[in-house]
């Protein structure tokens, strides 16, 4: 009678209530047979798991439940939550999607199938289940926030505003509905009420380390950089493993020319924190310390983590390549089994780099073919194999992806000169008031530079707003010249309607320049030029250079250049390769550059 189920789950329910984990991993381990007996079992088991951070076995033992339990919708919420956090948005959406359609009068069901197509970026749908959530229940705060940060993902921020100031009136001390408000004020550049919201959401004394990011980042934006440090290392002494606020923190004192940028974060540094080393060895890569990189990623590799074990092959190979030991990178990749799963993606890039380091064109592109068709809309993917093509002799299918005369497109701003010039004149005074830092941001292309902060097209300033507009008339004139051809990564996705994904203002000085790169996330790029010095007018110097790649051990001439001109804005296909011969005088140059999208 003492271990009838009725008694001991139960218990198995408090203990894990009273967040003894272990103690609800022993019991059933004493009593296997519990887990085929009620599903609630199994969900126990796996979350007990999770919590102890061990979520290959936690998945294992959701698998094995719902094998059991295969309508166990208890279940396929609790597992779904699991996958939503690891990333595996698709996975997730399914177990929601199925015990939703089991028990549709759910709350929970619903709003965690809500939740992961808003994860998903499927806005549209999140929305609709949301708002059907409100209407039984129109003041729960968690749902007010989701529709808020929907509204606020789909550009209706005015909405998303009336809903956040909503729940302040319920809530005056709600930290997200605080952050989020203050996170659209940032985004169209009123900074004064975001730092306010911020600065309330601090004082609740419950900030996490997202708060603090936010404060120092809003700060750094108006220029206090030292109360933008005081604040970063405020939170990471409260915070000091939480990933991105290290990461932002070590960004923000590279490009300010701290000394140790990277002190913080290296004092924590431990093999049982993967993601602080997997950041950690970022950031080296991005900087070329690849012997740094090297020494943690062999370390993390010979722990043998399923969990990050892809990520950290693909980044050791990645450092040894670095280091010039391309046959070595390649030995790495070539280590783990051999799959055609799209989460090998990584493994396959790193080994398409070393084939083409090690001067194997042939054989890189049947990997980037392959990689092509299982994700087609990464453009630095299509970047690669262009450049297999170019290596291997093949002209043709070169030719088709690096049409550069049919591809780049060079034009006016503004079809007036005189008042071309005028608004560019006027826009560099603006520009130039934006560039803070000292030094060029990580992992960027551009050397002895600056790089402008967040989303410049966001920005409601009316220089920007009229920038904005004026770009957006010119790429859709563009675009809507070129005739449609299926299965070509740009021709195929020809849209009228167009959508900036990201945008920035460079500001090179003397010796200044851009490494070779292409905008994997993008689908058309462009760059508009606002102050030029003379000297481009010389041996090619400042000129915009397409087709050489940034690979090392391969040296490839460049195929075609675009001499710049102040007022002139250039549109060409994001995976291209593209780069900027260096400029000597002690002049500036300064740009707008951008990503654009075409609709789904």
């Amino acid at each position: 009678m003492q271990n009838s189920p009725s008694i001991i789950i139960p218990q198995l329910i408090q203990a894990f209530n009273k967040r003894e984990y272990n103690v609800v991993l022993d019991m059933i381990k004493l009593n296997p047979t519990l887990l085929r007996v009620d599903a609630v079992v199994p969900q126990l088991q796996a979350s007990a798991l999770r919590k102890l951070g061990f979520v290959n076995e936690a998945t294992k033992a959701y698998e094995k439940g719902l094998k059991r339990f295969p309508s166990a919708c208890d279940l396929m919420n609790s597992f779904g939550n699991l996958l939503l956090e690891v990333g595996q948005n698709k996975k997730a959406l399914l177990l929601f999607s199925k015990a939703n359609k089991i028990s549709p009068e759910s709350y929970d069901y619903k709003y965690n199938l809500a939740r992961t197509l808003f994860a998903d970026e499927r806005y549209a749908e999140a929305e609709k289940n949301v708002r059907e959530l409100i209407k039984v229940h129109p003041l729960k705060l968690d749902l007010l926030l989701m529709l808020s940060s929907i509204l606020s993902q789909k550009g209706q921020n005015v909405e998303a505003e009336k809903y956040l100031l909503q729940i302040l009136e319920i809530d005056s001390s709600n930290i997200k509905a605080l952050n989020n408000l203050g996170n659209i004020k940032r985004s169209i550049g009123q900074q004064d009420e975001a730092l306010i919201l911020y600065k309330r959401a601090l004082d609740t004394g419950a900030a996490g380390a997202e708060i603090y990011q936010n404060l120092a980042a809003i700060l750094a934006l108006k220029g206090t950089h030292k109360e933008s440090f005081e604040v970063y290392e405020q939170g990471l002494s409260k915070y000091p493993l939480n990933v991105t606020l290290h990461k932002e923190y070590a960004h923000f004192a590279w490009i300010q020319n701290a000394n140790s940028p990277f002190a913080l974060l290296e004092k924590v540094l431990s093999t049982e924190q993967p993601g602080l080393v997997m950041a950690y060895t970022e950031l080296m890569l991005k900087i070329d310390d690849f012997e740094k990189a090297k020494l943690w990623l062999e370390k993390l590799v010979a722990k043998q983590d399923p969990s990050i074990q892809i990520a950290a092959v693909a980044s050791l190979s990645n450092a040894l390549r670095g280091l010039g030991q391309f046959q070595e990178a390649l030995d790495v990749i070539n280590s783990l089994p051999n799959t055609k799963s799209a989460e090998l993606l990584p493994l396959l890039i790193e080994k398409s780099y070393s084939l083409l380091s090690l001067d194997r064109a042939k054989e890189a592109i049947s990997v980037l073919e392959l990689v092509c068709r299982i994700a087609p809309l990464n453009q630095g993917y299509w970047t690669l194999l262009s450049t297999a093509y170019k290596a291997n002799g093949d002209e043709t299918k070169y030719q088709t992806l690096c049409q550069y005369q049919d591809f780049v497109n060079v034009t006016s701003l503004l079809e007036n000169s005189e008042e071309n010039m005028h608004f560019i004149n006027e826009l560099a005074g603006y520009l130039n008031s934006l560039h803070s830092s000292t030094k060029h941001p990580i992992g960027q292309s551009l050397r002895n530079g600056t790089q402008t902060f967040e989303n410049l097209l966001d920005s409601e300033h009316y220089l920007i707003q009229t920038l904005k507009t004026a770009l957006k008339n010119r790429a859709k004139s563009f675009v809507c010249s070129l005739s449609t051809q299926k299965k070509h990564p740009f021709l195929s996705r020809i849209h009228s309607n167009l959508q900036f994904i990201g945008s920035w203002s460079v500001r090179l000085r003397k010796a200044g320049f851009h490494k070779s790169h292409y905008h994997s996330e993008g689908w058309l790029s462009g760059v508009l030029y606002v102050d030029v010095p003379d000297e481009v007018r010389e041996n090619g110097n400042g000129w915009l250079v397409f087709g050489r790649p940034d690979i090392k051990g391969v040296e490839m001439l460049e195929d075609f250049a675009i001499k710049p001109l102040a007022g002139n804005v250039v549109f060409f296909p994001s995976y291209m390769w593209h780069g900027t011969n260096p400029i000597y005088s002690d002049t500036q140059r300064l740009t707008v550059a951008f990503d654009i999208v075409p609709e789904s």
